[in-house]
């Protein structure tokens, strides 16, 4: 007997070979000998995701890609990937990507946290056992004081870990550390770059530092951040740094787009407690705040 995850696979691989042809949500659970009612509540539940609005993004995607690699008519791009006509493609597209497919054409640029990537693989076996799909909402009642070194990065040009490395090199001219010596990987608000129209190409600024008792006698080259105390969304990572874009991809490409809580312009950081071994560890924990309005 298959197992569930067996039984998504099977459908997922389903829906890859359909993508351009008819299919709907009964269609693909038909496929793998099960009601529509019942495997849909077991997508849901281990993937965060409901099979219509998988099936949708996906075509989506497909459909992005064409339209940047080729000169193709919108219409028919539309109705290969089973649109009923160009107007409910521009719809259904400017709700997932915020832009119709005209202006993304023009643009040439890939958002890739909108981007829906097949749900295969790796990336299924973390989507099920390395991420809590729902976050707790938790509140951070005082500020957190934190020092450390920062930098430019972007997801083509990953330096976070040269910054980890000279963080802990120089760990011993940090003033006040609490006595947890818990670290903090920040992102703080990016006023110039909107999260849609982030692309592999992007640079942003990253901070990893460690929490003080209080500010006092930086060293040279260091800085200080204060995390804003308010309500955020913690997910729980468990296992390596270099998993973490899966996470992320998981939290700003699905989460986001299916919660009714809405974001805050404050920063997003992890916390690398007692739980965290080492980076390549696959039992190490990282807990990822999301800023969120109250």
């Amino acid at each position: 007997m298959q197992t569930y995850k067996e039984q998504i696979e099977q459908a997922i691989r389903f829906i890859e070979s359909h993508l351009t042809e008819r299919l709907d949500a009964e269609r693909v659970a038909a496929s793998v000998h099960l009601s529509y009612y019942h495997f849909h509540r077991i997508f849901a539940a281990m993937t965060g995701e409901k099979l219509g609005d998988y099936i949708r993004k996906r075509r989506l995607t497909e459909a992005a890609v064409v339209l940047l690699s080729s000169e193709r008519s919108i219409l028919d791009i539309a109705l290969e990937f089973q649109f009923e006509s160009q107007e409910a493609f521009s719809r259904s597209f400017k709700q997932v990507f915020g832009i119709t497919p005209g202006s993304f054409r023009k643009r040439s640029r890939r958002p890739i946290f909108l981007e829906k990537d097949t749900l295969l693989g790796d990336r299924l076996q973390h989507r099920l056992d390395s991420i809590s799909l729902v976050p707790s909402i938790t509140e951070i009642v005082n500020d957190i004081h934190v020092v450390g070194v920062s930098g430019a990065v972007s997801p083509d040009h990953n330096t976070i870990p040269e910054l980890w490395k000279e963080l802990l090199q120089r760990r011993h001219e940090i003033r006040a550390l609490t006595s947890e010596l818990t670290s903090y990987g920040i992102c703080p608000p990016q006023q110039d770059v909107r999260f849609r129209d982030i692309t592999e190409h992007s640079t942003f600024g990253h901070m990893a530092g460690f929490a003080v008792e209080r500010i006092a006698d930086i060293p040279h080259g260091m800085r200080s951040y204060t995390i804003s105390a308010g309500t955020y969304a913690v997910f729980k990572h468990q296992g390596t740094t270099q998993q973490l874009r899966s996470t992320y991809d998981y939290i700003w490409g699905t989460w986001l787009n299916n919660t009714p809580l809405r974001l805050d312009d404050r920063a997003d950081f992890e916390v690398y407690g007692r739980d965290f071994y080492r980076p390549h560890h696959p039992q190490s924990t990282i807990w990822i705040h999301i800023p969120i309005q109250k």
